[in-house]
């Protein structure tokens, strides 16, 4: 167990390390925020590219573990931390299931919405053919979102995990196609926003 507050590096409240603070409000870990100010320089000064050699946010220190990327952070928190289980044990029926849909949030679904920040300031020519791609790509993950979150009220049947944070940090922006109005999906993030410790450290604003 740490026995310094884990120190969060990011740039603000609402960029990738949204869904770090939350899980750890959630594991009841004290941490410290430690806001880099990329205009001038602070995330390519030496002593934080020993920390992340990519210059990027955001990355933890745990006492002598440093760990960047945010699912790999989550994944490292949520099995470090068990005071409160939002991970199944490493022999669990769900581990499987659990890790799956850990990578997705960001290496399929994350990879997904990220195009919507990119068509800002477009041509609408490329803008309407992104958007396009963007449309069928949330068509297909919700093949596979939509009728689990029918079924169950998180993405695990034993209940609130690491998942749901990962998940909820990153749909919303592409709400309007994976999670419309009156669907499952959209019911399952509602819950999500309404989480206290989601708002205490406003993920969703």
């Amino acid at each position: 167990m740490s026995t310094h507050p884990i120190k969060i590096y990011s740039m603000a409240l609402q960029d990738r390390s949204d869904r770090v603070r939350w899980l750890l409000e959630e594991l009841n870990v004290p941490y410290e925020n430690i806001f880099l100010k990329k205009k001038e320089g602070e995330m390519n000064t030496p002593e934080y590219r020993k920390l992340n050699p990519m210059g990027r946010v955001p990355t933890i220190v745990d006492n002598s573990t440093v760990v960047h990327e945010s699912a790999a952070i989550c994944l490292y928190l949520a099995d470090k931390y068990r005071n409160i289980k939002l991970a199944p044990e490493l022999n669990s029926e769900e581990r499987a299931e659990y890790l799956q849909w850990m990578v997705f949030s960001t290496a399929t679904l994350e990879s997904i919405v990220a195009k919507m920040f990119y068509l800002e300031g477009k041509v609408d020519l490329i803008k309407n053919y992104e958007l396009q791609y963007i449309k069928d790509q949330c068509e297909t993950m919700k093949l596979a979102i939509e009728p689990l979150l029918s079924r169950q009220e998180y993405f695990l049947k034993s209940g609130f995990s690491a998942v749901d944070i990962m998940m909820a940090a990153v749909i919303p922006g592409a709400k309007e196609f994976l999670a419309p109005a009156g669907s499952a999906t959209e019911k399952w993030l509602l819950r999500m926003m309404d989480r206290p410790l989601a708002k205490k450290v406003k993920v969703f604003e």
